[in-house]
């Protein structure tokens, strides 16, 4: 048909100039606003106060209520229960009721608990307020890792988010020796004060937080793209069946009005290596499929359930170290250099995650990703086979390194491909599948050293972060997933990922 053809170019030609010729893509967006500031150090101040208390609460449980030393250790866990439980109501709570209230009174309930530890109240109370101050800690934590992630600019995701989690790294790094030096200098009484002090601060940075209403740059891709699709439809079908002139050109200039407008209403386009949220094999298929129709929708986001279990599994070797570094240590002869152990593991993260998160913006999640799970790999190597100080510290490097850009890629790639009003729940699966690896590795980990001893655990840690990277290779393909899904002859979508 030569002259449908001759007389829509015109028409594709006057809606390509009829976009918008200053768009937003020209202007980076800031990162560094008002809101990204205090949130971070609202995580900052929540985060400093769990590790304040959580190193020091077994020791206090057998210290002050010479409690039996089962008790004693579920006094520190339970705070893991309880945020765990979190993770399920949050993203249904701010949905109900918004971020802003529910960070809110997340901030003022983990000041009103912390108060409560210098009440001395019954051992079972204390358990009790320790579940409520793990249920206020998710709840707060997710809340603001919701609001982070929907205000920091797409293009510069993983840098954003790199910052900050850094306020989680210094949290681990300040909060252990804050409460470590409180409590054997002064006293649990100070200890509870001071942690008391610090996550009031959080209260003002939760007023103060400009929390957007309605975030398009999530939602104006995905439009543009149904947009261009029913243009492409209306082209396809249209143009066949059209019995004038009048309507193939109409169906062609809509086409071209669409391929103008998707670039001009995404707020950012999507670079070539963001990862489309598509399942990529078969089994995820269907686990994504039985997720997003069933009551689990409202509590769970299937398309970052891959890479959250991925983190999570990695996150249950990670336990390891927390549980039973200081006691394998000791048996080394090497408790000086497990004293500054996690010092080190911080400095790791703090001097290499915005170096990280650059890389993931520009390069993507591969190239930055499987060097950090190799570090991890062979940093457990390390501690199962330390014989002197330098190589137990050097383990610290190469774990912090790993583990730190694990968690904030990982994140990232969760939150930049999921839709604004479901940030909540993405934010909660990651998480959740986070608390879960260190909340279960304790446990089961703890049966397991009475029969293999600390070296083959560590050794057995490798095998888990090997295990995570082979997951990860293959969680996620969205190139072949894309060519998969489009169907036979089909041009790839204008604007979409599955295009680029």
């Amino acid at each position: 048909m030569p002259p449908a053809a001759s007389s829509a170019a015109p028409r594709s030609n006057a809606g390509a100039s009829a976009a918008p010729p200053a768009m937003p893509a020209g202007k980076p967006q800031p990162l560094w606003t008002r809101s990204f500031v205090f949130g971070t150090l609202l995580n900052f101040f929540i985060a400093a106060n769990y590790f304040m208390l959580m190193v020091v609460m077994t020791a206090y449980a057998l210290d002050v209520y010479q409690a039996p030393a089962s008790a004693a250790a579920f006094c520190a866990s339970a705070f893991i229960v309880g945020t765990l439980f979190s993770r399920f109501s949050s993203a249904p709570l701010m949905e109900r009721f918004g971020r802003t209230r529910v960070l809110v009174a997340g901030a003022l309930l983990e000041v009103a608990l912390t108060v409560l530890y210098l009440m001395n109240e019954p051992i079972g109370a204390l358990i009790g307020v320790r579940l409520a101050h793990g249920f206020s800690y998710g709840m707060c934590s997710t809340a603001v890792a919701t609001v982070i992630t929907s205000i920091v600019p797409a293009e510069r995701k993983g840098e954003g988010i790199g910052y900050f989690m850094l306020s989680i790294t210094l949290g681990s790094a300040v909060g252990p020796f804050t409460g470590i030096f409180l409590s054997n200098n002064f006293g649990y009484e100070a200890l509870f004060v001071v942690a008391s002090a610090i996550v009031a601060l959080s209260v003002p940075c939760a007023l103060v937080l400009c929390i957007p209403r309605k975030t398009g740059a999530k939602a104006s891709p995905r439009k543009a793209d149904l947009a261009a699709e029913a243009a492409q439809d209306a082209l396809a079908g249209d143009v066949v069946q059209a019995p004038d002139e009048r309507k193939r050109e109409d169906a062609a200039a809509a086409f071209a009005e669409a391929e103008a407008k998707a670039p001009a209403e995404s707020a950012e386009p999507a670079p070539a290596h963001d990862s489309a949220r598509v399942p990529s094999t078969h089994l995820e298929e269907r686990i994504a499929d039985k997720v997003e129709h069933s009551w689990l929708s409202r509590f769970v986001e299937a398309g970052v359930l891959p890479i959250s279990i991925v983190c999570g599994l990695l996150f249950f070797g990670y336990s390891s170290l927390l549980t039973f570094l200081t006691p394998y240590a000791t048996e080394l002869g090497l408790a000086r250099a497990a004293s500054v152990f996690f010092v080190a593991y911080a400095l790791a993260m703090f001097l290499t995650r915005p170096f990280t998160g650059r890389a993931f913006d520009r390069v993507g999640p591969h190239p930055v990703m499987v060097p950090a799970f190799a570090s991890f790999i062979v940093g457990m190597v390390l501690v199962a086979f330390a014989s002197n100080d330098w190589l137990l510290l050097g383990s610290a490097l190469l774990l912090g390194f790993g583990v730190g850009t694990v968690q904030s890629c990982g994140l990232a790639m969760a939150v930049r491909v999921t839709p604004d009003e479901r940030l909540s729940v993405a934010n909660a699966t990651f998480y959740m599948m986070l608390d879960v690896g260190v909340g279960i590795g304790p446990v089961l980990l703890g049966l397991a050293v009475p029969l293999v001893g600390y070296q083959a655990l560590y050794l057995g840690m490798a095998l888990v972060g090997a295990c995570s990277l082979a997951l990860f290779l293959v969680s996620r393909e969205p190139r072949r997933a894309c060519a998969r899904l489009r169907p036979p002859g089909a041009a790839p979508v204008v604007g979409s990922l599955c295009s680029l």
